[in-house]
């Protein structure tokens, strides 16, 4: 385990130690546990909870796998009404009937920030926290995702999953539809202290809008301007992204659009998904997505064709079992073809 990482776990346990005492001290209700929330004190304002994911893949032509995805601990502290700490850490790829991963080495800070509230519309963010692109990656935890496989076009080849920096959201409201924007600067190459030992960005910059266009549709535009770790002196990345939500009586469809662009070697992407979902009874769900992905994802200039057809069963809120099939053309490289499901809960 890095020293920059142990220092984080160590200063996340001292400040549940400080607040496990302060909430006995000061609180009259007890601390309780309720099944996909985790444990609070609510006179304190703390949470503690988080999710697993075990997935079984079966892709063609590959050896099948049976793996602990994600084991993840969210922790939630509000001391004061406009002040909220939130960190997720995370056990990732850790045990697998292919190989296996030193807990050490899968255990990382996935986030660890701070939210300041300055005004009743307007927040401040610092620290580490997901990349506003689309919405597939900052809801990616698998309990609230539909499929077991992450679309293309949310892939890190394409941007890095994380921010490290600070980021201002401002809420408006015209005729009570919600317009929220989003301006974020990143600095990881710099401010990484809890770096998970993935290549990232080095610096960036960018924003989001999103729009609700009804009470049951939202669209988004998304930008950031960044170079790359690994290449920090190459050629600066643009990319542009769109996405659409529609949900309504358990019938959803969602899409985002992305187009990346840098001058040099690294060339150009531009793809897309589709993905619907309806409900077959009260708990089971069918899902179809399409995906489209053309450029030099993995180095690999193709024109890249992907379906996914599937079913997701929650006989409870915070439980999920996934099934579902993926195919397609020019596919083989970066989205095989074959059979993947998972089981994933909040705890």
């Amino acid at each position: 385990m890095s020293r920059r990482l142990q220092s984080g776990i160590t200063l996340l346990l001292a400040l549940g130690q400080s607040m496990w005492c302060c909430s006995w001290a000061d609180t009259s209700i007890p601390p309780s546990y309720h099944w996909g929330r985790g444990i609070s004190w609510p006179d304190a304002d703390f949470n503690l909870g988080g999710y697993i994911n075990v997935s079984y893949q079966y892709p063609e032509k590959k050896a099948n796998q049976l793996k602990l995805d994600e084991l993840s601990l969210f922790l939630t502290w509000s001391p004061h009404q406009r002040v909220r700490f939130f960190s997720e850490v995370e056990v990732d790829d850790w045990q697998s009937t292919r190989n296996s991963d030193s807990f050490a080495h899968a255990l990382r800070a996935e986030r660890l920030y701070v939210d300041l509230l300055a005004t009743e519309a307007a927040t401040v963010r610092f620290g580490k926290f997901l990349t506003p692109i689309g919405r597939w990656n900052v809801i990616h935890a698998a309990p609230l995702i539909w499929t077991s496989t992450r679309p293309l076009v949310t892939d890190e080849m394409l941007f890095s999953p994380h921010i490290n920096g600070v980021m201002l959201t401002q809420r408006w409201q015209f005729n009570e539809r919600n317009l929220d924007m989003s301006v974020y600067s990143d600095h990881s190459g710099r401010l990484n202290v809890f770096d998970s030992g993935t290549s990232g960005f080095d610096t960036g910059f960018g924003g989001r809008v999103n729009f609700d266009l009804s009470e049951t549709a939202q669209i988004g535009l998304s930008f950031i301007d960044f170079n790359n770790e690994i290449a920090p002196k190459a050629d600066r990345n643009d990319l542009l992204g769109v996405d659409f939500l529609w949900k309504k009586d358990g019938y959803e469809v969602a899409a985002e659009a992305i187009y990346r662009h840098a001058g040099d070697s690294q060339g150009q992407e531009k793809g897309l998904f589709v993905q619907g979902i309806a409900p077959l009874t009260e708990h089971l769900f069918g899902i179809a997505r399409y995906e489209y992905l053309i450029g030099t994802h993995h180095f690999i200039d193709l024109d890249t064709h992907v379906g996914v057809a599937g079913l997701a069963w929650r006989p409870y809120v915070p439980l999920v079992f996934k099934a579902e099939y993926r195919f397609g053309s020019q596919n083989g490289l970066v989205a095989p073809s074959g059979f993947f499901t998972s089981i994933s809960m909040f705890f």
